[in-house]
């Protein structure tokens, strides 16, 4: 018998998504370390995201830096098509979302309070 994954089920995949690779490769280490998660992905891209095999995870983290080509409402629409919860750290000075991405994500100001939310 499988084991049960999902949030509140004691096992969540994750997917971290962040385009600075010295801060993805600290996030990663941390979730690593953290009971109940199953860091499945940790990408760069979106690209990188999408065509990895553990594609869809439950919950995907992402942070949006300033620069990037791909928008934050296209990453949480397609994250939520494949129907992931989408966790997005933000610090508020960046890049607006549509009027119809707001209630498909989840919004936390640090990457510590995504982890707690995810532990939750």
């Amino acid at each position: 018998m499988m084991p049960a994954t999902g949030i509140g089920s004691g096992q969540t995949t994750v997917g971290l998504f962040d385009a600075d690779a010295g801060v993805l490769a600290q996030r990663a280490e941390v979730l690593s370390q953290v009971p109940g998660v199953d860091l499945r992905i940790a990408a760069g891209s979106l690209g990188q995201m999408l065509t990895d095999p553990a594609f869809p995870p439950d919950v995907v983290i992402v942070q949006q830096r300033e620069g990037e080509r791909v928008s934050i409402n296209y990453k949480i629409r397609v994250c939520r098509l494949a129907d992931a919860r989408v966790i997005v750290v933000s610090n508020g000075s960046g890049e607006s979302l549509a009027h119809d991405v707001g209630s498909m994500m989840t919004p936390v100001t640090s990457f510590d309070e995504a982890v707690a939310l995810i532990r939750s």
